[in-house]
Formats: structure tokens, sequence, C-alpha cells
């Protein structure tokens, strides 16, 4: 019988490793209530090492010289704009390699030990995600900076165990190509390692990357990976801040180890929001027209596989009809969003109005409240 609840009794880091997990706990602090939760932790992750040590002695030579030679394609846009179900999609290709949920939060083990661990953390799992309902399952592809923040203490996705310090990691870590030289470097070998692990476990041959901290990378992942391609997908700015705020509430008591201070508020997610899109806007110019499909979520969604087929046909893959029967029985699977939209607030567009109207306008969104106050 599979969990319901997004409670467990250690932390996400648990498939980190020591050295990394002291990094990270030098910055912030393990409130009282939730040093026990990091004290099993530290227990589970000091056995996992040994079969992480395993790991690196058997695989890393190969890890460490395997090529990127398919040009990447990297999903971005503002969280809940659409992204997982972008990704979900194009994984079903068969020459997609993706990072796997178990990849993401047992990133040193997860080419030697997925055969038992895997089954365990299954059982453990919620079967859906809280906050939408999504299924969800350890070979499922999931979001890059989950495992890359397991792999290296740069990334803001520290403040799903932080909340309270929120602005200081947005602040310090938002944008990676300005963080000291040597971050940088460890953050490149960390994202080499993670990319080429996914390629090995997944067996497919085109690297499908999802990462909303991206919008802020252009330039570190051209530098990389100079003919990937991307695709930037957007929604509403109304409706992604307002549901991005509740996703973040649903999930913190899951991942944790400060409380949520009453200071958590919309604003911060519409800054986050307006720096990040600011970001991008300011960097897609350095990427070739051939290798950007930018794409809005309800245009999408009029005609799934056509636009699909489209993304395919820009990108000069040629091979769609393989892919599309995958694709046909997960759009079976998954006929539609298994959850209602909350419509943005009053404080939400007001906010939004403020701070973000020229992104609005830059994706041709209308302010006006009555064109977004209702379901998506």
């Amino acid at each position: 019988m599979r969990k319901t609840t997004f409670r467990f009794p250690i932390s996400t880091l648990v498939g980190s490793s020591l050295k990394n997990i002291a990094a990270i706990l030098d910055s912030h602090k393990v409130q009282p209530e939730y040093r026990m939760k990091m004290v099993n932790s530290y227990i589970a992750n000091g056995f996992l090492e040994i079969f992480a040590q395993w790991e690196k002695l058997v695989w890393q030579k190969r890890i460490r010289n395997r090529e990127i030679t398919v040009p990447p394609v990297f999903i971005i846009g503002f969280w809940r704009s659409g992204t997982t179900l972008i990704h979900n999609l194009m994984c079903q290709d068969p020459e997609a390699a993706y990072t796997t949920t178990f990849q993401t939060v047992f990133p040193h083990i997860v080419l030697t030990q997925s055969w038992w661990l895997k089954p365990l953390v299954n059982l453990l799992l919620p079967a859906n995600r809280p906050y939408d309902n999504v299924s969800m399952d350890m070979d499922f592809p999931q979001e890059e900076d989950f495992g890359l923040m397991n792999m290296q203490s740069s990334t803001i996705y520290k403040f799903f165990l932080f909340p309270r310090d929120f602005d200081q990691i947005v602040n310090n870590e938002l944008f990676t190509g300005r963080l000291p030289a040597e971050k940088i470097n460890r953050w490149k070998e960390a994202y080499h390692d993670m990319v080429a692990k996914a390629l090995f476990n997944t067996k497919g041959s085109r690297y499908i990357g999802k990462n909303p901290c991206h919008l802020t990378r252009i330039e570190l992942l051209l530098e990389m990976f100079p003919d990937a391609k991307f695709i930037f997908i957007h929604r509403h700015p109304y409706k992604v801040n307002e549901s991005l705020y509740h996703f973040l509430l649903s999930v913190f008591p899951g991942t944790q180890l400060e409380n949520v201070p009453l200071t958590f508020t919309m604003e911060k997610v519409v800054g986050l929001y307006t720096r990040s899109l600011e970001a991008y806007f300011g960097s897609r110019h350095k990427i070739p027209e051939k290798n950007l499909a930018e794409i809005g979520l309800d245009g999408f969604l009029d005609d799934i596989k056509g636009n699909l087929k489209t993304l395919y046909q820009k990108f000069g893959f040629t091979n769609f009809n393989r892919a599309e029967p995958r694709i046909d029985q997960y759009l079976q699977e998954h006929p539609g969003p298994c959850h209602r939209s909350l419509p943005p607030t009053e404080e939400t567009i007001c906010l939004v109005n403020k701070h973000a109207n020229h992104i609005m306008a830059r994706l041709g969104y209308s302010p006006a409240p009555e064109s977004v106050l209702q379901s998506a």
C-alpha cells in the first residue's frame, strides 16, 4: 500500500554525501524540532556512503570520460508553467535520457543500488504528489536541481529545506554564473556527471532536462553545450505565481528543516518570478534562433501532439514516428490535469501588476483581472 502523505522521517539530503551536507548546513541552522530528522538522515547517509564509494570506484572513470555528443534539450519556464507536462511527454521518446526521481534523490548510487533500494523507496513514497495529484514513482522523470543539491551545495532549492532563509538563498545563488569560480567549476562538474549518469541509467541518447532554475543559466549551459536546444514554456503570470505559492506551502512540511516564517508571502514568489524571467529575457538572444522554441501552455494544450511534432521538426529530430505510440499511450493514461487550479487572488494580481507588468507585456498576456479570474 502506497503512502498518501508527504512527510518523511529523513531529509531529502539522505542521498547526498556527508561532505556536501556539511557544506549546506554551514550557512543554515536546523531547528530543534527537526534535529532528529537530520540525525536519521546522517545515519542513513553514512550507511549509503559505503555503496556510493563502490559506485565511484566502478563508474567514475566512465562517467568523467562520457562525452555528451548529442546536443541536450532543456525545458525551461517558471515553476507551474507546464514544464513537467512537456518533460514527461518528451521522455516517452525511446531515444530520451533523463534524470529519474531515484537519481535525483540518490545520485551517487543510482547505477549500482537501484535494484533493491528503488522498490523500497517506492513503498515509502506517496502515490501522488499532494499539491496536484500527479502520479509519483522513482522511475519517473524528475527536475534536475533536486539532484544537483545532493551533489554540490550551490542551488536555490535549499529553500525547500530552509524556508526561513529564502531571501538569503535566492539572493546568493539564483544566478549560478555569478558564483565564485571554484563553485562554478564544481557545479559544471556535477552537472556533467548527472547528465552522464542519466544517459547510462535510462539508456537514452538525447538528454532531456527540465529545470526552472535554468532560466538564469543560459550562458552557463551554452558554454557547456553550444548546440543545446531550448524549449521555453510560459503561462499567465497571475496563474503561475498563485500556483507556485500554494505548491511551496504544501511541499514545505515534507522537506523543511526549519519552520516556514510568517514573512513568507506571495511577494517573495513574485519577486523570484520577476528576477527569473528578467534573466531569461536578458540572455535568450544568445541562443541561436534554430535552437529556441517558445510556447504558451494554453496553445500547447489545444493540440498537444501537433505541437510536439512541430518541436521535433524545428530541432531536426526525425524520430517522431517512433515516439508517437508511447506519447499516445501517455496521453491516454493522463487525459488531463488531476487538480483544479486556484484562481489568482486580488493580492496576487496587484503584486504581479506592480512588479511584473513588463513581463506580462513581453509574453503577450493582458493585465486585466477579468481575463484570468477563472480556473485554468
